[in-house]
């Protein structure tokens, strides 16, 4: 008795864990599109009629965007989520979102789109010492995330002081 309920409970605890994960990974996409809406880009940016969003290592995530892309628009742009697991393959996109498995990256891909621009946003923390606009963090249970002005404006790009009040600025 004592082995099966300890099977069940390990059985509840994986599930519920994968349920906060898939929550979590939703939460990360609203935030990643609310940023969309608060962020400026220079006009005639790389496309006109599409706002391009490239995930780099996290299938979930590009999944949950992509359910975003299908209801959602960024201004009268429409959403193109393209997935890659090397910053090589990142051309001509609006924003970058950076899994926490390729973190390593981060460097590499803010040297690779310098002059463009183009939203870094990271899913681990403390990435923006290495070039990342944006990055998630949890504090106490709750989706947060950290913000360096000085590289969103290097980027040319501006942003709604709402965005900037709201976060934790690490400038």
């Amino acid at each position: 008795m004592n082995k099966n309920f300890l099977i069940l409970m390990f059985l509840l605890l994986i599930g519920s864990s994968g349920k906060a994960f898939g929550q979590m990974t939703k939460f990360k996409a609203l935030f990643l599109y609310n940023f969309t809406q608060n962020v400026e880009w220079p006009p005639n940016t790389i496309s006109s009629k599409e706002f391009v969003i490239t995930v780099i290592g996290d299938n979930d995530m590009a999944n949950e965007l992509k359910k975003l892309a299908q209801v959602k628009k960024v201004g009268s742009k429409t959403m193109v989520i393209k997935q890659t697991s090397q910053v090589k393959d990142v051309t001509n996109s609006h924003v970058v979102f950076l899994s926490s498995n390729k973190s390593d990256l981060m460097s590499r891909l803010a040297i690779q789109q310098d002059g463009q621009p183009v939203l870094l946003i990271s899913s681990k923390e403390d990435l923006c010492k290495d070039g990342a606009a944006i990055c998630f963090t949890t504090i106490d249970g709750k989706l947060r995330y950290q913000i360096n002005e000085d590289n969103i404006i290097a980027r040319s790009l501006k942003v709604n002081n709402k965005l900037i009040s709201l976060g934790i600025s690490t400038n």
